[in-house]
């Protein structure tokens, strides 16, 4: 995305919660202020930035001056100590930098004016110390990166206290970037192919690891791969030489059992399964005392009519086996019939979800006994897609990856988003820190496993620099990620890919908690920042007040509008089945939100009260 697209809508995004941010005041740093009242005993009441403050002043002043003050004291009183005479109103931020630096004598360089003139602006306070620090990040700074693009990271490093370092400067630059994470990922992914120096067990994880990054859709496509191949073999009607190959394969990765047959491909096992799973709801009415049996039945039918993935015609097949107690097999004819519609919606409701968060394929796999956790369901599909992927016949893949395509909505978006996330591992620091059952999950992540590769001093020099910049990424995004009081900011950067269709989605998230530590939805603010293949540079600004929904498109192609309006209809009716309201979808182009911002600089400011979502 371009900088000077972005920074137009972000520069305005900013007014409206520029204020909510201070930065601490410590003894012995430089603030401005105005003196607002005069007190006895020489104290006064002084606006510093956006907060006014009691202080005790050295020398008598003038209320209504404003002055430069060194911070004496901060406890038991604020203690201010004049390092100015008056500033004359209308002063240029030029004239005040270059008194500041006269008064705490400070070299008059290029880097130094900059860096005070930035800090007076933005109301920063200052220290000897810091400018010092600042002026050498400054000077140091490598050619891709600019001046104005250091100090806004230095005022965030500031704020945050921070240690001014060039590696904190280089972190939280790349936080901020917004050119997405595809490139930096693929240079690393290269670097990283060529270096023979690397453990190959670790090279193998971490281009496996990438591999699952650039496939958020892998699992789904197995699924729908592996319902098509379960259907075939069930149907005794397609001919044998047909349905043999499949059970063969099948059995060769160990997705079904040895003892598997073409009379009989899906045998009862005594394997575990997930938790509210088909396979665990089945072997526990397998293993239940005959005095068990009723109440188990009625356990399973309403599990069966719970289930929204699945049809009314499949249930009411599924029910009527459930009714005809007794009869013989009745718990193999039982799990045919599971695995039989299982199989067809693993094709057809391939993002559909149960109240316990498990899809057709999680359902499938489970009945297969190859299902007793998450991960390795994840194991079975992979292996499926490996032997797809190395057939002379690409039929099966294409057909899958045709069904998911034409089932993509926001469940499948959520889906490669979530996939793309825990792959990348951008909360792994969290997850060791809160001992989560998922920490057995993290030597899959990314970043550990980059972390990992970094402390090897073998390691070629490219490779090491395309390593510290994905790590960098990462943690400059986390970095940026902070809260304050109530309001939250959270930042992420998601490279999705969609069967060969590539997207990077920069999401920057600040919202209002409410007092039992949830979003306000009621309010909120929702900006997309995308590039697209066919659309190319696209901006999405959805806000939301009070439920009622208004949404803005900020694109150059003429025939956005018309297309929008196709969609007007089904936008509303979606948004009102969870409770908001559609009030207009506006589309423009850069060159008129340009001319907007010109005209009226706080366009954009929203409630504070708000959510902010980037994407």
């Amino acid at each position: 995305m371009k900088s000077t697209t972005l920074s137009t809508i972000q520069t305005q995004h900013a007014s409206g919660i520029s204020s909510l941010k201070q930065a601490p005041i410590k003894e012995g740093q430089v603030v401005h202020g105005k003196i607002k009242k005069l007190y006895p005993n020489q104290t006064a009441e002084v606006q510093i930035g956006n907060q006014k403050v009691i202080a005790k002043l050295e020398t008598p002043l003038k209320a209504g001056d404003s002055h430069f003050f060194q911070v004496e004291k901060m406890a038991p009183e604020l203690q201010l100590k004049v390092v100015t005479g008056p500033l004359a109103e209308g002063k240029s931020l030029a004239q005040q930098g270059q008194q500041l630096l006269q008064a705490m004598n400070l070299p008059k360089t290029i880097e130094m004016q900059a860096a005070i003139q930035y800090f007076i602006k933005q109301q920063l306070p200052v220290s000897k110390d810091t400018m010092m620090q600042v002026e050498q990040l400054l000077k140091q700074l490598p050619k891709d990166i600019t001046m104005k693009a250091a100090l806004e990271a230095i005022q965030k490093i500031v704020e945050m206290k921070l240690p001014l370092t060039s590696t904190m400067l280089q972190t939280v630059i790349s936080g901020k970037s917004t050119d997405g994470l595809h490139s930096v990922l693929q240079n690393f992914q290269s670097q990283l192919q060529q270096d023979q120096t690397v453990v190959p067990t670790l090279k193998n994880n971490i281009l496996q690891n990438l591999q699952k990054i650039a496939e958020p859709f892998n699992g789904p496509v197995a699924g729908a791969i592996l319902g098509k191949q379960i259907e075939v073999l069930q149907d005794g009607q397609q001919p044998l030489a047909t349905r043999l190959p499949i059970l063969q394969t099948l059995k060769s990765v160990n997705v079904l059992p040895t003892t598997a047959s073409l009379t009989n491909p899906i045998p009862i096992t005594s394997q575990s399964a997930m938790l509210n799973s088909a396979g665990d709801l089945l072997l526990k009415f397998t293993q239940a005392d005959p005095l068990e049996k009723g109440q188990m039945l009625e356990q399973l039918r309403s599990w069966i009519n719970q289930q929204p993935s699945l049809t009314a015609n499949q249930k009411s097949e599924i029910l009527t086996l459930l009714k005809k107690d007794n009869q013989p097999n009745q718990l193999q004819v039982l799990k045919d019939a599971l695995t039989k519609v299982f199989a067809e919606q693993s094709q057809q409701a391939i993002f559909s979800k149960d109240l316990n968060g498990l899809t057709p394929k999680d359902h499938l796999v489970s009945l297969l006994g190859k299902g007793s956790t998450m991960e390795s369901v994840a194991q079975t599909l992979q292996q499926l897609t490996n032997i797809g992927s190395n057939s002379t016949s690409n039929n099966a893949i294409i057909q899958a990856e045709q069904q998911v395509i034409q089932q993509l909505d926001g469940k499948a978006f959520e889906h490669a988003m979530k996939e793309v996330l825990k792959s990348l591992g951008f909360g792994y620091e969290a997850k060791l820190a809160s001992n989560s059952d998922e920490i057995r999950q993290l030597a899959s992540q990314l970043k550990p496993q980059i972390v990992e590769l970094l402390q090897n001093q073998s390691i070629s020099s490219a490779v090491r620099e395309s390593a510290e910049a994905v790590l960098g990424r990462m943690n400059g995004l986390q970095i940026l990620s902070s809260e304050n009081g109530p309001q939250h900011q959270l930042l992420m950067q998601v490279p999705l890919e969609f069967l060969g269709k590539k997207m990077d989605a920069s999401l920057e998230w600040n919202g209002r908690m409410k007092e039992d530590g949830k979003i306000d939805s009621d309010f909120a603010r929702i900006m997309f920042y995308l590039q697209l293949d066919t659309l190319k540079e696209t901006v999405v600004d959805m806000q939301v007040q009070n439920r009622v929904v208004s949404i803005t498109l900020y694109n150059n192609d003429t025939q956005l509008e018309s297309l929008s309006e196709k969609f007007k209809e089904t936008l509303k009716i979606g948004l009102s089945s969870v409770g908001y309201q559609l009030s207009g979808i506006f589309v423009k182009t850069f060159e008129e939100q340009k001319l907007a911002s010109t005209l009226n600089a706080k366009a954009y400011t929203f409630d504070v009260q708000g959510v902010d979502i980037r994407i």
